[in-house]
């Protein structure tokens, strides 16, 4: 029995090789950059040939032969999503991938033979790709008040299409308490409480971000002042030059005092005037002059003439007669300037073997906030980085001539074209018309002389 489990464990190390590992290395890239599968030999050992493969692609993306020992190779590419991206670094020739997209991550392999051997070496990776993460949002999505108490709930936004995102915050202390994976921060405040300024901190693999400080005011007293750039409340969308309204609705039957708005400082404060019609008593002054009036039976507050400074937090607060009591309703609000046409600009060119490999960086001279990029066509192998605006493509002669980048934002989108047949045209003449036309012009100088 002991001699037959010897000659079956000695029989299971040649079919998976002394370099085999039973959990696959894992490795982290960026999008758009590029990474690398290491690959680890032991001293002494000469390699004959190695195959990379992937598992969502058939056959081997990539091999590498020696005719040789410690002699050179030779380096083949498959044709498939990876073309023109694959190289070998190293003295041990790791695989490198450069241009990295989602489509990259997954489960891939590399056997390994060796001249001295007639086993194959076996090494499985598990590649994840991830995004640097963009400056997260902050949301005070709840407040509540009662018995001089606040109950404030700021939820951090990470926006990540790779996942694997972590949250902190900071302070913490005995008055608040994280949920929901540490995206949700409740903050319980006290009368007399002092002011407070929290940041929400993001990381991932590979990079890691923080919010603004988000200022969350003393207690329930009043209406406070609201500052920095943190999302609040209800959103709302408005155009440059054009008028946005912040919607306050009173509930039924309750008898107002007043209506206190505030962003960043007094906008303005409403009253009821003759037969309850909500009057402005304050606000006429200062960067509002001329610009605020009252949509009709509500205390709503329209802002017309819209700046771009006009965007940031709002706040209502709500004081009620009978019963006694103040509510408070927050918002945020979006101004946004209609988007030009974008202008498209060429990076980088590289002609190989019949093959263009762009880059392309779409821009706009002034974007703002809140902008996506879009190309098209989305051929095979194309990889969209750097928050969509550039696009890296490998073009061959019959495919579309032209790409298109869109640009949108909430109120309007605009698009612009790239002929690309102009910028590689020098690769795609076919090598039997170049000799033939070299040697046309051989025979034709000849004959002059």
């Amino acid at each position: 029995m002991g001699i037959f489990l010897l000659w079956s464990l000695f029989l299971l190390g040649l079919l998976t090789g002394p370099g085999a590992s039973r959990a696959p290395m894992v490795v982290t890239g960026t999008l758009g950059g590029s990474v690398t599968l290491p690959l680890k030999l032991q001293d002494g050992q000469q390699v004959e040939s190695i195959s990379w493969v992937c598992r969502s692609v058939p056959g081997a993306i990539a091999t590498v032969t020696l005719v040789e020992a410690g002699g050179p190779y030779t380096f083949h590419q498959a044709e498939s999503r990876y073309w023109g991206r694959l190289s070998v670094v190293g003295p041990e020739r790791s695989l490198q991938i450069s241009h990295l997209s989602w489509a990259d991550a997954g489960s891939y392999r590399v056997h390994v033979n060796l001249w001295s051997s007639r086993a194959t070496h076996t090494r499985e990776y598990s590649l994840h790709v991830y995004e640097q993460l963009a400056q997260p949002r902050v949301r005070v999505s709840t407040r509540i008040s009662g018995n001089g108490h606040c109950l404030i709930i700021l939820t951090c936004m990470a926006e990540s299409r790779g996942g694997a995102v972590t949250y902190s915050w900071t302070p913490l202390g005995p008055q608040t308490a994280v949920s929901h994976g540490g995206s949700v921060l409740s903050v319980t405040l006290r009368p007399r409480d002092s002011t407070l300024n929290f940041t929400c901190m993001v990381k991932n693999p590979v990079s890691n971000s923080s919010s603004l400080p988000i200022l969350v005011p003393p207690s329930c007293t009043g209406p406070g002042i609201l500052g920095g750039e943190e999302s609040v409340g209800e959103t709302v969308i408005g155009t440059l030059g054009k008028s946005a309204t912040l919607p306050l609705e009173v509930p039924v039957g309750q008898e107002v005092e007043k209506v206190t708005w505030s962003s960043r400082g007094l906008v303005a404060i409403l009253q009821p005037g003759p037969a309850g019609e909500p009057i402005l008593v304050a606000g006429t002054q200062g960067p509002y002059n001329q610009r605020l009036s009252i949509p009709r039976h509500n205390y709503s507050l329209q802002i017309s003439s819209l700046r771009l400074q006009d965007s940031g937090p709002y706040r209502a607060w709500i004081t009620l007669h009978s019963p006694p009591i103040n509510i408070t309703k927050d918002f945020i609000l979006h101004v946004y300037e209609r988007l030009q046409e974008p202008k498209i600009t060429v990076s980088s060119q590289i002609m190989k073997d019949g093959t263009c490999f762009i880059t392309l960086i779409c821009s706009l001279d002034q974007p703002g906030e809140d902008v996506q990029y879009s190309w098209d066509p989305r051929g095979q192998g194309a990889i969209v980085s750097h928050g969509g605006t550039t696009l890296s493509v490998s073009w061959r002669f019959g495919v579309s001539d032209s790409y298109h980048c869109t640009v949108k934002n909430p109120i309007s989108q605009s698009s612009s074209s790239i002929p690309v047949r102009p910028l590689c045209s020098g690769s795609f003449l076919p090598c039997c018309l170049r000799k033939e036309f070299l040697l046309f012009l051989i025979l034709g100088a000849l004959q002059i002389k």
